[in-house]
Protein backbone atom coordinates (compact mmCIF):
# COMPACT_ATOMS: atom_id res chain seq x y z
CA UNK A 1 0.00 0.00 0.00
CA UNK A 2 1.38 3.39 -1.06
CA UNK A 3 1.50 6.04 1.64
CA UNK A 4 0.64 9.58 0.54
CA UNK A 5 1.76 12.62 2.48
CA UNK A 6 -1.00 14.90 3.81
CA UNK A 7 -2.02 17.85 1.64
CA UNK A 8 -1.54 20.91 3.79
CA UNK A 9 -4.13 23.67 3.44
CA UNK A 10 -4.40 27.00 5.24
CA UNK A 11 -5.66 27.66 8.78
CA UNK A 12 -4.57 24.25 10.10
CA UNK A 13 -6.68 22.25 7.62
CA UNK A 14 -5.29 19.30 5.68
CA UNK A 15 -6.41 16.47 3.43
CA UNK A 16 -5.27 12.88 3.92
CA UNK A 17 -5.90 10.09 1.44
CA UNK A 18 -8.63 7.74 2.65
CA UNK A 19 -8.99 4.00 2.18
CA UNK A 20 -12.18 3.69 0.15
CA UNK A 21 -14.19 1.24 2.27
CA UNK A 22 -13.48 3.15 5.47
CA UNK A 23 -14.42 6.37 3.67
CA UNK A 24 -17.66 4.78 2.40
CA UNK A 25 -18.62 3.68 5.92
CA UNK A 26 -18.16 7.19 7.30
CA UNK A 27 -19.89 8.81 4.32
CA UNK A 28 -22.88 6.49 4.71
CA UNK A 29 -23.06 7.16 8.45
CA UNK A 30 -22.95 10.94 8.25
CA UNK A 31 -24.66 11.60 4.92
CA UNK A 32 -28.44 11.67 4.43
CA UNK A 33 -29.84 8.70 2.49
CA UNK A 34 -31.25 10.99 -0.19
CA UNK A 35 -31.63 8.20 -2.76
CA UNK A 36 -33.57 5.94 -0.36
CA UNK A 37 -31.07 3.14 -0.90
CA UNK A 38 -32.51 0.02 0.66
CA UNK A 39 -29.58 -1.43 2.61
CA UNK A 40 -26.31 -0.60 4.30
CA UNK A 41 -24.37 -2.76 1.83
CA UNK A 42 -25.96 -0.98 -1.12
CA UNK A 43 -25.11 2.42 0.31
CA UNK A 44 -21.43 1.70 0.98
CA UNK A 45 -20.93 0.02 -2.42
CA UNK A 46 -21.43 3.19 -4.47
CA UNK A 47 -17.73 4.15 -4.55
CA UNK A 48 -15.26 2.77 -7.07
CA UNK A 49 -11.95 1.47 -5.72
CA UNK A 50 -10.08 4.35 -7.35
CA UNK A 51 -12.40 7.10 -6.08
CA UNK A 52 -10.38 10.23 -5.11
CA UNK A 53 -11.44 10.07 -1.46
CA UNK A 54 -9.85 12.20 1.27
CA UNK A 55 -10.27 12.75 4.96
CA UNK A 56 -10.52 16.38 6.05
CA UNK A 57 -8.48 17.21 9.15
CA UNK A 58 -8.43 20.33 11.30
CA UNK A 59 -5.83 20.80 14.03
CA UNK A 60 -4.87 17.16 13.49
CA UNK A 61 -8.42 15.95 14.12
CA UNK A 62 -10.53 14.23 11.47
CA UNK A 63 -13.69 16.27 10.87
CA UNK A 64 -15.11 14.87 7.63
CA UNK A 65 -14.38 13.72 4.12
CA UNK A 66 -14.65 14.62 0.44
CA UNK A 67 -13.95 13.22 -3.01
CA UNK A 68 -11.87 15.68 -4.98
CA UNK A 69 -9.85 15.79 -8.18
CA UNK A 70 -9.09 18.48 -10.77
CA UNK A 71 -12.26 20.45 -11.61
CA UNK A 72 -14.51 18.21 -9.49
CA UNK A 73 -15.77 17.95 -5.91
CA UNK A 74 -18.33 15.46 -4.58
CA UNK A 75 -19.36 13.27 -1.63
CA UNK A 76 -18.71 15.91 1.02
CA UNK A 77 -19.65 15.26 4.64
CA UNK A 78 -18.79 16.50 8.12
CA UNK A 79 -18.72 14.39 11.28
CA UNK A 80 -19.99 15.72 14.62
CA UNK A 81 -19.19 17.76 16.53
CA UNK A 82 -17.53 19.86 13.81
CA UNK A 83 -20.03 22.22 12.12
CA UNK A 84 -18.10 25.06 10.46
CA UNK A 85 -18.76 23.95 6.87
CA UNK A 86 -18.07 27.40 5.44
CA UNK A 87 -14.46 27.44 6.63
CA UNK A 88 -13.96 23.99 5.10
CA UNK A 89 -15.45 24.99 1.75
CA UNK A 90 -13.14 28.03 1.59
CA UNK A 91 -10.13 25.72 1.86
CA UNK A 92 -11.52 23.19 -0.62
CA UNK A 93 -12.23 25.93 -3.14
CA UNK A 94 -8.66 27.23 -2.88
CA UNK A 95 -7.31 23.71 -3.34
CA UNK A 96 -9.54 23.05 -6.33
CA UNK A 97 -8.46 26.24 -8.06
CA UNK A 98 -4.83 25.28 -7.48
CA UNK A 99 -5.12 21.77 -9.01
CA UNK A 100 -7.73 22.39 -11.73
CA UNK A 101 -7.50 23.25 -15.40
CA UNK A 102 -8.20 26.99 -15.38
CA UNK A 103 -9.76 26.78 -18.86
CA UNK A 104 -12.57 24.59 -17.56
CA UNK A 105 -15.20 25.21 -14.87
CA UNK A 106 -15.07 23.53 -11.50
CA UNK A 107 -18.12 21.38 -10.70
CA UNK A 108 -19.41 20.49 -7.24
CA UNK A 109 -21.90 17.61 -7.18
CA UNK A 110 -24.41 16.42 -4.61
CA UNK A 111 -24.60 19.61 -2.58
CA UNK A 112 -27.39 19.38 0.00
CA UNK A 113 -29.85 22.18 0.88
CA UNK A 114 -28.07 23.17 4.10
CA UNK A 115 -24.79 23.51 2.16
CA UNK A 116 -25.96 25.54 -0.84
CA UNK A 117 -25.66 28.97 0.81
CA UNK A 118 -21.93 28.42 1.34
CA UNK A 119 -21.35 27.71 -2.35
CA UNK A 120 -23.37 30.75 -3.41
CA UNK A 121 -21.30 32.96 -1.10
CA UNK A 122 -18.10 31.52 -2.61
CA UNK A 123 -19.09 32.45 -6.16
CA UNK A 124 -20.46 29.13 -7.40
CA UNK A 125 -23.68 29.14 -9.42
CA UNK A 126 -26.28 26.35 -9.34
CA UNK A 127 -26.85 24.49 -12.60
CA UNK A 128 -29.39 21.85 -11.56
CA UNK A 129 -31.25 20.64 -8.47
CA UNK A 130 -32.86 17.20 -8.34
CA UNK A 131 -34.39 14.89 -5.77
CA UNK A 132 -35.51 11.30 -5.53
CA UNK A 133 -39.11 10.51 -4.59
CA UNK A 134 -40.46 7.18 -3.38
CA UNK A 135 -43.76 5.49 -2.59
CA UNK A 136 -44.99 1.95 -1.91
CA UNK A 137 -46.44 -0.02 -4.77
CA UNK A 138 -50.21 -0.43 -4.51
CA UNK A 139 -53.24 -1.89 -6.25
CA UNK A 140 -55.54 0.76 -7.76
CA UNK A 141 -58.89 0.54 -9.46
CA UNK A 142 -58.01 2.19 -12.74
CA UNK A 143 -60.39 4.40 -14.69
CA UNK A 144 -60.46 4.01 -18.44
CA UNK A 145 -58.70 6.63 -20.52
CA UNK A 146 -60.84 8.82 -22.71
CA UNK A 147 -62.36 7.60 -25.95
CA UNK A 148 -59.86 7.11 -28.76
CA UNK A 149 -56.88 6.20 -26.56
CA UNK A 150 -55.32 2.74 -26.51
CA UNK A 151 -52.55 1.46 -24.22
CA UNK A 152 -49.83 -1.04 -25.08
CA UNK A 153 -46.43 -2.20 -23.81
CA UNK A 154 -43.43 -0.42 -25.41
CA UNK A 155 -41.21 -2.63 -27.56
CA UNK A 156 -37.78 -2.22 -29.11
CA UNK A 157 -39.32 -1.52 -32.52
CA UNK A 158 -41.06 1.55 -31.07
CA UNK A 159 -37.80 3.42 -30.33
CA UNK A 160 -38.12 5.87 -33.23
CA UNK A 161 -41.69 6.83 -32.25
CA UNK A 162 -40.83 7.16 -28.56
CA UNK A 163 -37.72 9.25 -29.25
CA UNK A 164 -39.77 11.67 -31.33
CA UNK A 165 -42.41 11.89 -28.60
CA UNK A 166 -39.79 12.64 -25.93
CA UNK A 167 -38.14 15.27 -28.09
CA UNK A 168 -41.43 17.15 -28.46
CA UNK A 169 -42.37 16.69 -24.79
CA UNK A 170 -39.08 18.21 -23.56
CA UNK A 171 -38.92 21.15 -25.97
CA UNK A 172 -39.35 24.79 -25.01
CA UNK A 173 -40.33 25.54 -21.42
CA UNK A 174 -40.65 21.81 -20.68
CA UNK A 175 -36.91 21.44 -21.10
CA UNK A 176 -36.55 21.34 -17.30
CA UNK A 177 -38.00 17.84 -17.24
CA UNK A 178 -35.05 16.23 -19.02
CA UNK A 179 -31.49 16.46 -17.63
CA UNK A 180 -29.71 15.40 -20.85
CA UNK A 181 -29.42 16.93 -24.31
CA UNK A 182 -32.88 17.11 -25.84
CA UNK A 183 -32.10 15.65 -29.26
CA UNK A 184 -33.55 12.72 -31.18
CA UNK A 185 -30.10 11.12 -31.13
CA UNK A 186 -29.78 11.42 -27.34
CA UNK A 187 -33.23 9.97 -26.74
CA UNK A 188 -32.58 7.14 -29.19
CA UNK A 189 -29.34 6.25 -27.43
CA UNK A 190 -31.01 6.33 -24.00
CA UNK A 191 -33.87 4.16 -25.25
CA UNK A 192 -31.50 1.61 -26.74
CA UNK A 193 -29.81 1.35 -23.33
CA UNK A 194 -33.20 1.10 -21.63
CA UNK A 195 -34.41 -1.83 -23.73
CA UNK A 196 -31.07 -3.63 -23.51
CA UNK A 197 -30.84 -3.44 -19.72
CA UNK A 198 -34.49 -3.85 -18.66
CA UNK A 199 -35.70 -7.20 -19.90
CA UNK A 200 -37.44 -8.62 -16.83
CA UNK A 201 -41.10 -9.27 -17.58
CA UNK A 202 -42.12 -7.63 -14.29
CA UNK A 203 -40.41 -4.41 -15.38
CA UNK A 204 -41.33 -4.49 -19.07
CA UNK A 205 -45.01 -5.05 -18.26
CA UNK A 206 -45.04 -2.06 -15.92
CA UNK A 207 -44.11 0.27 -18.79
CA UNK A 208 -46.87 1.71 -20.99
CA UNK A 209 -47.36 3.78 -24.11
CA UNK A 210 -50.57 5.47 -25.23
CA UNK A 211 -51.80 5.88 -28.80
CA UNK A 212 -54.39 8.42 -29.88
CA UNK A 213 -57.21 7.79 -32.35
CA UNK A 214 -54.85 8.47 -35.28
CA UNK A 215 -52.34 5.89 -34.02
CA UNK A 216 -49.82 8.52 -32.93
CA UNK A 217 -47.92 8.02 -29.66
CA UNK A 218 -49.44 10.45 -27.16
CA UNK A 219 -47.71 9.43 -23.92
CA UNK A 220 -45.12 7.09 -22.43
CA UNK A 221 -44.19 5.74 -19.02
CA UNK A 222 -40.95 3.73 -18.88
CA UNK A 223 -40.04 1.68 -15.81
CA UNK A 224 -36.45 0.54 -15.33
CA UNK A 225 -34.42 -1.17 -12.60
CA UNK A 226 -32.03 0.92 -10.55
CA UNK A 227 -30.11 -0.59 -7.65
CA UNK A 228 -32.50 -3.55 -7.28
CA UNK A 229 -35.69 -1.48 -7.15
CA UNK A 230 -37.92 -0.18 -9.97
CA UNK A 231 -37.59 3.43 -11.10
CA UNK A 232 -39.73 5.65 -13.31
CA UNK A 233 -37.04 6.44 -15.85
CA UNK A 234 -39.34 8.54 -18.02
CA UNK A 235 -42.95 9.69 -18.06
CA UNK A 236 -44.05 12.13 -20.74
CA UNK A 237 -47.31 13.31 -22.33
CA UNK A 238 -47.61 15.43 -25.46
CA UNK A 239 -48.66 18.99 -24.54
CA UNK A 240 -51.90 18.70 -26.52
CA UNK A 241 -53.02 15.77 -24.34
CA UNK A 242 -52.07 17.09 -20.91
CA UNK A 243 -54.77 17.67 -18.32
CA UNK A 244 -56.53 14.41 -19.17
CA UNK A 245 -54.96 12.46 -16.26
CA UNK A 246 -53.01 10.26 -18.68
CA UNK A 247 -49.78 10.42 -16.64
CA UNK A 248 -51.74 9.59 -13.48
CA UNK A 249 -53.24 6.56 -15.21
CA UNK A 250 -49.86 5.31 -16.43
CA UNK A 251 -48.14 5.69 -13.05
CA UNK A 252 -51.01 3.98 -11.22
CA UNK A 253 -50.89 1.20 -13.79
CA UNK A 254 -47.16 0.77 -13.12
CA UNK A 255 -47.77 0.66 -9.34
CA UNK A 256 -50.42 -2.02 -9.93
CA UNK A 257 -48.15 -4.13 -12.12
CA UNK A 258 -45.20 -3.90 -9.75
CA UNK A 259 -47.17 -4.65 -6.58
CA UNK A 260 -46.62 -8.44 -6.57
CA UNK A 261 -42.86 -8.23 -7.21
CA UNK A 262 -41.57 -5.03 -5.58
CA UNK A 263 -42.38 -3.04 -2.47
CA UNK A 264 -41.59 0.48 -3.70
CA UNK A 265 -41.19 2.63 -6.80
CA UNK A 266 -38.75 5.54 -7.06
CA UNK A 267 -38.22 8.44 -9.47
CA UNK A 268 -35.96 11.44 -10.03
CA UNK A 269 -37.42 14.90 -10.50
CA UNK A 270 -35.80 18.26 -11.22
CA UNK A 271 -36.81 21.05 -8.85
CA UNK A 272 -39.10 23.44 -10.68
CA UNK A 273 -40.61 20.71 -12.83
CA UNK A 274 -44.43 21.01 -12.53
CA UNK A 275 -44.59 17.20 -12.58
CA UNK A 276 -43.44 17.16 -8.95
CA UNK A 277 -46.94 18.22 -7.87
CA UNK A 278 -48.38 15.22 -9.74
CA UNK A 279 -45.98 12.88 -7.97
CA UNK A 280 -46.84 14.32 -4.57
CA UNK A 281 -50.55 13.94 -5.30
CA UNK A 282 -49.89 10.29 -6.10
CA UNK A 283 -48.29 9.74 -2.72
CA UNK A 284 -44.58 9.95 -3.59
CA UNK A 285 -42.45 11.10 -0.67
CA UNK A 286 -39.66 13.60 -1.46
CA UNK A 287 -36.05 13.12 -0.42
CA UNK A 288 -33.61 15.96 0.13
CA UNK A 289 -32.68 17.84 -3.03
CA UNK A 290 -29.09 17.81 -4.23
CA UNK A 291 -27.68 20.61 -6.35
CA UNK A 292 -24.87 20.72 -8.86
CA UNK A 293 -22.79 23.92 -8.75
CA UNK A 294 -20.36 25.38 -11.24
CA UNK A 295 -17.51 27.83 -10.76
CA UNK A 296 -16.25 29.55 -13.90
CA UNK A 297 -12.56 30.34 -13.65
CA UNK A 298 -12.36 32.72 -16.59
Amino acid sequence: MTFELPILLNNHFELRKAEIRDFAIHYTTYRDNIFFRQSWDRRISIFDEDAPSYWIYHHNRRIGGVCMEPNLLSSFFLAPPYEDAHSVFIQLKERLILISDSNKPIHAYGILPYQTEHFLQLGFEPTESRRVMIRPTESFELQQLGEGFTVSTPQLEHIEQIAELLYHCYSGRDRIGYPGDNTIEQHTSALEYFFEHNQLDSIRNASSMVYDSENNVAAICLISMWEDWPLISNVAVLPSYRGKRIATHLIKSALNELKDSYEVLRLFVTLGNPAEELYRNLGFYPGLAQTTFKLEQR
